[in-house]
């Protein structure tokens, strides 16, 4: 029986993708596309406000979105009124004065 290195199984492991495409979750707008059709989740939600910083120059990644919740914060406040976000940001409560 042969042995296998330990450098080995890290080559291998480094050279296989880490997940199946077929398992990548696909988003569409605020949807996650699935066998039984679109599902609105949180995670499409936050790709989503990444995209739209993205399309405005803004340097943000979606992980960035989806790790920091100050940056999700910021992108709503500052481009909140962007269609593109409706559903993905919360509605802003209007100042009665």
């Amino acid at each position: 029986m042969r042995r296998i290195s330990f450098t080995s199984l890290v080559v291998v492991a480094l050279l296989a993708p880490s997940v199946p495409a077929a398992a990548r979750i696909q988003c569409q707008g605020n949807f996650q596309i699935t066998k039984y059709g679109p599902i609105d989740t949180p995670y499409c939600e936050e790709e989503q406000i990444a995209i739209v910083a993205q399309n405005y120059g803004w340097h943000v990644s979606v992980s960035e979105v989806h790790n920091d919740p100050l940056k999700k914060v910021y992108v709503c406040q500052v481009l909140g009124s962007d269609a593109r976000l409706k559903g993905s940001c919360p509605v802003r409560a209007k100042r009665s004065n």
